[in-house]
């Protein structure tokens, strides 16, 4: 193995996933997936970190055999370039897709910034007790270039057992007529499967359990806390099969959604679904399937007329049927459904899940600083590579000298939660250190100090590690890092120190972190951001227009992950500033739509000096811009290449 690229802890697998994600990540599975025997992946075994698709192939490859235990963590993006065959006794991969074949008791899950699977699905087949969270799987195709998994996002098929996927974002950009295939697809005897807390979007097939009329040996699988957006028909299409689909949000069904037909059964309960076309019966058949329905709320749906082949469950859905449901699970009231998935589903939401009490998901103002203050960026040179370095007792595995040598795949960590490292032979003035944990540890200190070795004195503290710790001019010989407490054991990548720090004034780009109410200005204007006739619905424009001081033009900010933040309008509070389609072309439209943590829908905002911000979309990159630099009212918001000097994509934030 080759530890520069692929780490190997030594550290128990449930004691890593609470460093990353805290108490959430410790989750069971739920639904069909807890049956069985229930769903643990890859608990109790080694954990790997893995930045590319044969990195992945080689963790299955290096295990003792094909059901050894092993949890996967991933981060950054995964694609054709970065994954190839990986041969081996524990093992049967192949290119151009995650091959998961063959094997059992493994978890893939996405950490620090994000895994996305891009053009690249992940296959299941012949395995068992398989997990898979927090990653972001768009655009696999089956036709065009490049293909992978037969156009399916996550697929199984031949005899798969016990799959829990859960918050995980699963899109297209199209239909079959695309290249693309489904989402999420179960095929050849595939049973206990578990989908939760995702999202699938923009495809024309959400996905099916069973792949014709004569796949008879699929299901049961369970659906919940799940949102369906713009989805064509199959949410799911269910052969044969037994589903349980609750407290999902289905939004934009286009021509179909759950379609049980030729004996399925489909138990639907306290789901929430709008503005979509037949979202239950059964469609493009007489083979009829069966349903037992309670607790769901139908806004705005458009039921056709019973017909050949055309069975909807509407205008005013009854059960057909009754389903026997065997393992436990507590409802939410469909009412507050919208609210709990844009708080939860999908990935890099900090796996949250709904607490069955309705809680409110607009964003709260904690009354921060008037004005945005940006973090401090460490500037000249780092003081300590050629300082030296000794500490507390140390991990096996770990060495102290790691934390000082410019390499972010080498650790030092404490024998046990707490612990000192020190940075010595300084002989100089500092004001600023910046800790940078690994990926896999990121999160995981709770409290901290920052002490002059050579007096004793605490320089500074806090709780979670910050992106640079600053402080008074301070002349020393040796700092020491004090880890007071921490969920699981810290590993620490590099100790920085520098003698300087700007503040985002000095031209330098610096990301800021703003939480609260504010008033949005292009400062070439002087206008405000506005929410086009104080339109609520979804796919409502954002333009400029003179200030009015109404809701329409206030926008609550806050952060999401780190330096991305989402933006709600007041006047919307469920929606966010998005782009439209998710598109990373310069000149695509902004509007608002129902907040989902999609990555369209989060924006950092970069310091232009005095006072002005830069707001720049995840997903693309682009800068936030009026368009053609226009002053007058109802000029155009859409993304732009960032240009240096353009007033147009600068922005004053006033709090209101």
């Amino acid at each position: 193995m080759n530890k520069r690229t692929l780490f190997k802890y030594s550290l128990h697998a449930l004691a890593i996933t609470t460093a990353i994600y805290g108490n959430s990540a410790l989750a069971n599975a739920s639904g069909f997936a807890a049956t069985n025997g229930g769903t643990t992946g890859g608990a109790g075994g080694d954990v790997v970190y893995a930045t590319t698709g044969t990195q992945i192939h080689q963790a299955l490859c290096n295990r003792a055999s094909s059901d050894t235990p092993i949890i996967i963590h991933v981060e950054g993006t995964i694609n054709h370039d970065n994954t190839s065959k990986v041969s081996g006794d524990s093992c049967n991969t192949g290119p151009d897709l995650i091959e998961l074949k063959e094997i059992s008791n493994v978890s893939i899950i996405g950490v620090g910034s994000g895994a996305l699977f891009d053009q690249l699905g992940i296959h299941i087949r012949s395995s068992s007790n398989i997990i898979i969270q927090n990653v972001h799987v768009r655009n696999v195709k089956k036709s065009g270039s490049p293909t992978s998994n037969g156009g399916d996002a996550i697929g199984m098929e031949s005899n798969v057992r016990n799959i829990w996927v859960d918050h995980v974002t699963l899109e297209a950009s199209g239909g079959e007529s695309s290249g693309y295939d489904a989402l999420f697809d179960m095929k050849s005897n595939t049973k206990y499967v578990t989908l939760s807390y995702s999202i699938l979007r923009n495809s024309g097939r959400g996905g099916l359990v069973g792949s014709s009329d004569s796949d008879n040996t699929n299901g049961p699988v369970t659906f919940h806390h799940n949102y369906y957006e713009n989805i064509n028909s199959r949410t799911p299409l269910l052969r044969h099969a037994t589903a349980h689909a609750y407290n999902n949000y289905y939004y934009g069904l286009v021509s179909s959604g759950m379609n049980p037909r030729i004996g399925g059964k489909m138990r639907a309960e306290n789901n929430y679904f709008k503005n979509s076309k037949d979202p239950l019966g059964t469609f493009y058949t007489n083979d009829m399937g069966y349903w037992q329905v309670s607790g769901n709320v139908w806004d705005n749906i458009d039921w056709s007329e019973q017909e050949n082949k055309l069975h909807p469950a509407g205008p005013n859905p009854t059960s057909t049927t009754t389903i026997n449901i065997p393992y436990n699970y507590q409802l939410d009231n469909a009412q507050c459904i919208p609210n709990i998935i844009a708080a939860t589903a999908g990935a890099n939401k900090g796996l949250q899940t709904s607490n069955g009490q309705c809680g409110s998901t607009t964003p709260t103002d904690p009354t921060p600083d008037p004005d945005p203050i940006p973090e401090p960026t460490p500037s000249g040179e780092n003081l300590a590579i050629s300082a030296g370095v000794d500490g507390s007792s140390k991990a096996s595995g770990s060495s102290y000298g790691n934390v000082n040598d410019g390499d972010m795949s080498t650790y030092w960590s404490p024998s046990a939660t707490t612990g000192t490292i020190n940075i010595k032979n300084l002989n100089t003035t500092i004001n600023a250190i910046k800790i940078i944990e690994t990926p896999a540890s990121k999160g995981s200190i709770t409290a901290w100090s920052l002490v002059n070795y050579d007096t004793g004195v605490t320089l500074t503290n806090g709780g979670a590690v910050p992106n640079v710790i600053t402080f008074s001019n301070t002349n020393l010989s040796k700092v020491s890092f004090v880890i007071h407490s921490a969920n699981g054991v810290p590993q620490i990548a590099e100790f920085e120190v520098y003698n300087g720090y700007t503040d985002g004034n000095n031209g330098n780009p610096t990301n800021t972190q703003v939480n609260g109410t504010y008033r949005i200005t292009p400062k070439h204007s002087g206008a405000s951001l506005d929410i086009a006739n104080c339109q609520s619905e979804d796919g409502a424009n954002v333009r400029q227009w003179s200030w009015l001081n109404n809701d329409c033009q206030k926008f609550n900010i806050s952060t999401v992950d780190g330096v991305w933040h989402r933006i709600s309008p007041v006047n919307a509070p469920s929606k966010g500033l998005e782009v439209y389609t998710h598109s990373t072309t310069a000149g695509e439209n902004i509007n608002i739509w129902t907040y989902t943590g999609s990555y369209n829908q989060q924006f950092r905002l970069q310091s232009a000096g005095s006072g002005k911000w830069r707001i720049i979309n995840r997903n693309s990159e682009l800068c936030l811009d009026v368009a053609g630099s226009k002053t007058a009212d109802d000029a155009n918001i859409l993304q732009w290449t960032c240009t240096s000097g353009a007033e147009n994509q600068m922005f004053e934030l006033t709090r209101q």
